[in-house]
């Protein structure tokens, strides 16, 4: 009864010594330990012993009836970590230690205190990686040496008398220094992580000694006599500090690195991290604005890599960019007038079809002779005194160049015209510069045959705007010729 109850009070213990240790695992205000204390544990125990020594009934297990042989004990304990995968603790036993020979009419009764210093090894964290290691359980072994004092007494199985005694009174009560003997532990533990500070675990420690007088008994078969210690405990850590091997911690902060690089990873290679790119799978070379998107210049849905026409006048367009043009006549339907043109018929900029030509005269101050009429192709202009064609200039120049292509047998007086400004035999000169840069913009961009292109100049002779140096005025037009 009297075991029984001194269980009952130790596991209340342990219980309300767990209930500390969740408790302050969450307090109000954390303090910073010292650095030499973050290492630092300690906890308790209580289980059971069993022994082995000449007073025994059976070799590998204790019986429990008739004389129980299997005893009480608890402890305590205080350790520190070195690393990831060893710690060296101080345990302190309080044991009882049974046995009993029927054959023999004997059983004895010991009382046992025992300080060791034990070296612990992580099994687990030694042996196992981080993805195969169990998160909760490991497996733990110790070894170590130490001091046990014990007071024995042997009696008689059937009449309970004394029979020898160490550490006692001949009466057998009155207690005298105790028998110490030089021990050395083994043991294996497994652990179960209940948070970083709290962990519980069953141990099971087997303690052997150079003596004979642990059963009371000194002239038995052996010299040595061994006790076993199985016990439930509970560790608490001072800190919520967590040992990691180095090796694993190299890979958890390798891994933060390759986190943080993925942020700058450009899968696509368009110049866009992959954290901003919109469009990830971005055809190599396509070129691509800031937010990874390619590039799409004339807005008609279709991206510049793939768009064949990457000025299109319209956003009615076919899968590769180009303008639908439902008449075929080489004028796209947002700028057709004439959208039912006649196949193979001749058309103007608009879609109009060019039945016959007036022919009328385009008078040059060259005297050429050339005459043309205007079919709706668009001018170009420049700025004062330039003959530089600007960028706003390509979209008309592009629309002269569809209507050759597509009226093959067309030709085409290019004339150049200047504003008043300046000398007549100058302005003369700059008109033709104008209308040679235009060719020249046709044949090297376009592959326009230079012979269905005449450049001439009629210099400030053929004003269309009022102003000496009106905008309007310096320009080049696209005239017709039969």
């Amino acid at each position: 009864m009297k075991v029984t109850k001194s269980i009952f009070g130790c596991g209340m213990a342990l219980a309300l010594s767990a209930g500390v240790a969740n408790a302050q695992d969450v307090p109000e205000e954390k303090k910073q330990l010292p650095v030499w204390m973050e290492n630092i544990y300690l906890g308790g125990s209580v289980g059971a012993t069993t022994t082995i020594t000449d007073v025994k009934q059976y070799d590998f297990y204790p019986v429990t009836s008739n004389k129980n042989e299997v005893g009480f004990g608890f402890g305590g304990h205080l350790g520190y970590t070195i690393n990831s995968a060893y710690a060296i603790e101080a345990r302190f036993n309080s044991l009882q230690l049974l046995g009993s020979n029927r054959e023999n009419n004997e059983y004895f009764k010991a009382g046992a205190f025992e300080p060791t210093l034990n070296v612990k090894a992580n099994f687990s964290d030694m042996f196992l990686s981080g993805a195969k290691k169990s998160s909760k359980f490991s497996v733990s072994g110790t070894a170590g040496t130490g001091i046990v004092y014990f007071r024995s007494r042997r009696y008689f199985l059937d009449t309970d008398q004394l029979r020898e005694k160490y550490g006692f009174e001949n009466d057998g009560e009155t207690k005298l220094n105790p028998t110490r003997e030089i021990i050395i532990t083994a043991g294996l533990q497994l652990n179960y992580e209940v948070n970083n500070k709290v962990n519980l675990y069953f141990n099971n420690v087997a303690v052997g000694l150079h003596s004979d007088k642990l059963d009371a008994k000194d002239y038995g078969t052996s010299p040595y006599e061994f006790y076993t210690f199985s016990s439930l405990g509970l560790n608490y850590k001072l800190s919520e500090k967590k040992w990691i091997k180095p090796e694993v911690e190299f890979h958890d902060k390798l891994a933060k690195v390759d986190s943080i690089l993925d942020g700058f990873k450009d899968s696509d290679g368009d110049g866009v991290m992959d954290t901003y790119d919109k469009d990830n799978k971005t055809p190599e070379g396509a070129k691509t604005t800031g937010d990874g998107m390619a590039m799409d210049t004339d807005g008609d849905g279709v991206a510049d890599y793939v768009d064949q026409e990457r000025l299109s006048p319209c956003t009615e367009v076919d899968e590769n960019g180009v303008a639908l043009d439902s008449d075929k006549d080489g004028v796209a339907d947002c700028k057709d007038t004439e959208p039912n043109t006649a196949e193979g018929a001749q058309v103007d900029v608009n879609g109009k079809a060019i039945a016959s030509m007036p022919g009328l005269p385009a008078t040059t101050s060259d005297n050429s002779g050339a005459t043309g009429a205007d079919v709706g192709l668009p001018s170009i202009f420049f700025d004062m005194g330039s003959s530089k064609l600007g960028y706003n200039s390509y979209p008309s120049l592009t629309e002269v160049a569809k209507f050759l292509k597509k009226n093959s047998e067309a030709k085409l007086t290019v004339v150049g015209h200047t504003d008043a400004v300046g000398k007549d035999d100058f302005n003369k000169k700059l008109g033709e510069k104008r209308a040679k840069a235009a060719v020249d913009h046709l044949v090297k961009i376009y592959g326009i045959d230079a012979g269905r292109l005449t450049a001439v100049s009629e210099g400030s002779s053929n004003a269309i705007a009022v102003g000496k140096a009106a905008q309007a005025n310096r320009r080049v037009d696209f005239l017709y010729t039969k």
